[in-house]
């Protein structure tokens, strides 16, 4: 249910955000409500973290294009 509308939540819509750390940022995605928009919840970019690992095991391995 969300907690603005009372809605089922059906499905959400994905946005980007970017998320902030003391000396460092992330790509992130903001969960919103697909009936009204409210914020649900805020997470580091699953995918992107995932891109990134792997180019940085490419570079460390000398294979990075």
């Amino acid at each position: 249910m969300c907690p603005k509308c009372n809605n089922m939540v059906a499905s959400v819509r994905l946005q980007p955000v970017t998320i902030y750390g003391p000396d460092t940022q992330w790509n992130g995605v903001k969960y919103v409500c697909g009936s009204c928009g409210y914020i649900l919840s805020v997470a580091i970019d699953p995918i992107a973290v995932k891109t990134d690992i792997v180019e940085e095991v490419l570079e460390a391995l000398g294979k990075a294009a």
